[in-house]
């Protein structure tokens, strides 16, 4: 059970706006199928929102649709960088070269077509379509890390008072 808003994305379907790459990765992985919505009235106290049941059979596709696994989660998440950019300005802003993709782009997809508008088995011809040409799968950068923080020690109020008393005996702390 999760908040409705969430199951309709994980069980959207191509072309309307909940789709996206949650449900394109959630998809991959397993069947998704909404039993029942729960209003708020249904719980106490009652939540701001509606919660829906759904039913996850784990079946991953990616042997049915001919992908490897790794490359093609790259694949999705480089598709779905940007959701204002066509599929074609994310394949090239992720290091694809123009001419190659427009000699592989398939007949049935739309040249302005988003990654939001095309199906898993689309999807998944453009991927197979990219790496038969022995085109390299550019790597998706992560984010650099930034270096861990300096420790340093800022003394407690206790420290301080012992460290004074020490000083005013003549002791060293």
């Amino acid at each position: 059970m999760m908040q409705r808003e969430v199951a309709d994305r994980l069980a959207a379907i191509p072309g309307t706006r909940d789709y996206g790459l949650l449900t394109a990765t959630t998809q991959m992985h397993a069947r998704v199928e909404n039993l029942f919505t729960l209003a708020p009235e249904s719980f106490s106290p009652p939540p701001d929102v509606y919660s829906t049941v759904l039913r996850l059979d784990f079946a991953p596709r990616f042997s049915e649709l001919d992908v490897a696994p790794a490359a093609f989660d790259t694949f999705l998440r480089t598709c779905f960088a940007q959701k204002r950019k066509t599929l074609a300005n994310n394949l090239r802003a992720a290091g694809h070269a123009a001419a190659s993709l427009q000699s592989l782009w398939a007949a049935d997809i739309p040249a302005q077509a988003r990654a939001e508008s095309l199906s898993l088995e689309s999807l998944a011809a453009m991927h197979r379509a990219l790496r038969s040409t022995g085109v390299q799968e550019p790597q998706v950068q992560e984010p650099p890390q930034e270096p861990a923080a300096e420790k340093v020690e800022v003394p407690s109020e206790a420290q301080e008072e012992a460290k004074a008393h020490s000083a005013a005996s003549g002791e060293e702390a």
